[in-house]
């Protein structure tokens, strides 16, 4: 149209509309011109990415309604939760730096009442320190054997309970209690799958391991001697399922329905001690600048910018692509096309808190802190304690190093507790891995599963040293605020979740051997 009225014009009106109508690009250069070329390429580009990421996650699009957590009623439900009720009427509390190991000889006697067959069939491999190891010994040798673990030991009762904590009362389908989600329900849930199998006639294709630790609360020796025992007598297992994850309610934001997740290894775990020094003196002169101010001023400087940087481990990016489906567009849009976005979400998370944060980066919380044990007393020295749960992508010294130079501007001195780095990572669709998803799919259909990177700890780190598939799972779905209550007070379970554990460990056994 412009053509045609150009050609309608006399030359020197039509010169002056072409200025006019284009006068970006009679001012511009080659080079500027070059330049808007590449510009608008870029943008092109870009509009192009988002393009097939909005396709992508149009098409990437599972239908699941909103589903609760369920626990369907099981008509062994009251038995099984009586057998969890004996178990935790054993106190089997360890406080930190105990270590009493006939303290275990009632909750060993307990068990081999309420589970005879299983210690009929089973025999103890060695003492270790009563920590207890047991063996269905199948005389097939050409196949690796496989080990079910959990722990026996406890954590304190302190505070206030609504019920006796060692009581192991059953109220309303609610069995309370200490341990009574960690983890003697766990330790019931596999014990009892044996004792009915073994009833059943059920002959073991390999060798059969139970595992049951009475120093996991606190980072006792038990898992490590019975892993160098296994070691020494040449086994080398086909699988190992311990604790750490279980069925919860919707895992993160966007996903609708209950999830298992399927612990594939852990977060690392170290203390480190920061120290402030001073002359100390007395609070009526104090100085500028105070030992526990020079250690305030370093907690902040942490807590306001993580000084870890974050990356996405295969295990989290594959969790993150199982929710990515079923989440309403904007976070499907996202998660979806982590193959574009990963850089961008490493960067975003770097700064949040809580469970996204955990997922991404190394953590540090200040737990302990000490001063003077009087109010008018300047401390000449005044200490914090930072724990750290590391990602597999940092290693103790890299995180030990960071945080030193960062405490040196202040003036403290640093000193590495203990600790140790990210567990090994157990490879994703392992026959034993899938043979625990297909279970949860039988028993819990509505449920979703993935696998995860747990951020908390767990003694099955140990035994990566004898066997590559080291899981973490219990089949028993909790709620959020059953969750809440391990390692608190009031801790409870439904009786349901208990016994919907035991048709689902018998599963995992019997997929497993064949």
């Amino acid at each position: 149209m412009f053509v045609e009225a150009r050609q309608n014009l006399p030359a020197n009106t039509a010169a002056a509309a072409e200025k006019r109508l284009f006068p970006l690009t009679r001012k511009l250069g080659g080079r500027e011109m070059i330049f808007l070329y590449l510009l608008l390429a870029l943008i092109a580009v870009i509009a192009v990415l988002l393009l097939v990421c909005l396709v992508r996650a149009c098409i990437n699009r599972k239908s699941v309604p909103e589903t609760p957590l369920v626990r369907k009623e099981n008509p062994d439900a009251m038995r099984i939760a009586g057998k969890l009720s004996k178990m935790v009427q054993v106190n089997t509390v360890v406080l930190p730096g105990e270590d009493n190991p006939h303290q275990f000889d009632p909750m060993i006697e307990t068990l081999s009442q309420l589970f005879p067959n299983v210690f009929e069939k089973f025999q103890r491999m060695d003492y270790l320190d009563n920590n207890l190891l047991l063996k269905w010994d199948s005389g097939n040798h050409d196949k690796e054997g496989i080990l079910f673990m959990g722990h026996m030991d406890v954590v304190d009762a302190a505070g206030k309970w609504s019920h006796d904590p060692f009581g192991g009362e059953i109220i309303d389908d609610v069995l309370w209690g200490r341990g009574s989600i960690d983890i003697k329900s766990g330790l019931c849930g596999f014990f009892e799958a044996f004792e009915q199998l073994i009833a059943e006639g059920m002959t073991p294709n390999r060798d059969l391991y139970i595992f049951c630790s009475r120093t996991e609360e606190n980072s006792g020796p038990g898992a490590q001697m019975a892993v160098d025992y296994l070691h020494d007598h040449g086994v080398h297992l086909e699988m190992v399922l311990d604790e750490g994850c279980s069925i919860g309610e919707s895992p993160m934001d966007g996903v609708r329905r209950p999830y298992a997740l399927i612990g594939l290894g852990e977060k690392g775990y170290i203390n480190i001690k920061f120290t402030a020094r001073s002359n100390g003196g007395h609070s009526s002169e104090p100085p500028h600048v105070s030992t526990i101010g020079r250690l305030s001023k370093f907690i902040a400087r942490i807590e306001k910018k993580s000084p870890f940087k974050c990356k996405m481990d295969p295990t989290t990016r594959r969790m993150l692509e199982t929710f990515a489906p079923e989440m309403p567009l904007k976070q499907r849009f996202v998660y979806g096309n982590l193959w574009l976005f990963t850089p961008i979400l490493e960067k975003i998370y770097r700064y949040k808190d809580g469970f996204k944060g955990a997922m991404l980066k190394t953590t540090a919380a200040f737990t302990i802190i000490e001063g003077a044990h009087a109010a008018n007393i300047l401390p000449d020295a005044a200490y914090v304690i930072c724990n750290l749960r590391l990602s597999p992508h940092d290693t103790v010294e890299s995180v030990v190093s960071t945080m030193k130079a960062i405490a040196s501007r202040y003036g403290l001195e640093t000193e590495l507790m203990g600790g140790r780095g990210a567990s090994e990572i157990t490879p994703l669709g392992s026959v034993p891995y899938l043979a625990i998803e297909k279970a949860v799919h039988k028993h819990f259909p509505e449920v979703g599963v993935t696998p995860y990177l747990i951020l908390g700890g767990t003694d099955a780190r140990h035994f990566t040293k004898v066997c590559d598939n080291v899981l973490r799972f219990v089949p028993h779905a909790l709620t959020n605020e059953e969750v809440g209550t391990v390692h608190g007070r009031n801790e409870h379970i439904s009786i349901h979740a208990l016994a919907n554990e035991v048709p689902c460990y018998k599963d995992i056994i019997l997929e497993l051997n064949q």
